[in-house]
């Protein structure tokens, strides 16, 4: 019998008829509406969360705790008042920001500070890199163009025949800019066809 009674007085207290149904707006200490605000009944275990505007809406009964967490903003706990005439229950909740501001951190790609001392002093910039790629371009054009166009006597006296010619022709004039002269660009085409720099050997050179 007083096991019954116990159970009884118990399922009273939080009986169907005295369940209320609390709504309210959760925002932060800057005035800012919190969405997606877990909030769960102690009670009753239940739970819901805040919709995009901030808004809540719960069922829970008097003198029942709501708990109010959300990452960023440090929990929140609202106890219902034990007697509430009314079925419906509005309550705003203001939640505290728990932001703390670190410091910018660097990360390095060295397990340990000796990786780190090592590369420290193998480093090499890479602006010394392109300079020496750059070095060895040059290198390997200069041996290209030595080898490629070792002219012969007679394809020198031919070209400083031409630039006599011009330098006559243009004399009290602006000088003739051949890389915009198409004739200068067929002409010169024209002669790579003719074999004008090509390596030949000399006629002294056939003799020996």
């Amino acid at each position: 019998m007083f096991v019954f009674f116990s159970l009884s007085a118990v399922s009273q207290d939080i009986s169907p008829h005295r369940y209320v149904q609390v709504n309210g707006f959760v925002f932060d200490n800057e005035g800012t509406s919190v969405k997606y605000v877990n909030i769960i009944s102690k009670g009753l275990r239940t739970g819901t969360d805040t919709d995009e505007r901030g808004i809540f809406s719960i069922i829970s009964y008097p003198g029942d705790t709501l708990i109010f967490t959300s990452i960023g903003y440090q929990p929140a706990f609202v106890k219902i008042p034990s007697v509430i005439d009314n079925p419906v229950y509005t309550i705003d909740i203001e939640m505290a920001i728990d932001t703390i501001n670190i410091g910018s951190v660097l990360v390095l790609p060295w397990r340990t500070y000796e990786e780190f001392k090592r590369a420290v002093v193998e480093y090499v910039s890479p602006r010394e890199v392109e300079i020496k790629n750059m070095e060895n371009n040059l290198a390997l054009i200069e041996r290209q163009i030595s080898d490629d166009l070792d002219i012969t006597p007679e394809a020198g006296y031919r070209y400083a025949m031409q630039q006599e010619a011009e330098r006559v022709m243009t004399r009290n004039q602006t000088p003739v800019n051949n890389l915009f002269n198409p004739f200068a660009w067929a002409k010169f085409i024209d002669g790579l066809k003719n074999g004008l720099l090509k390596n030949k050997k000399s006629e002294k050179k056939e003799d020996r």
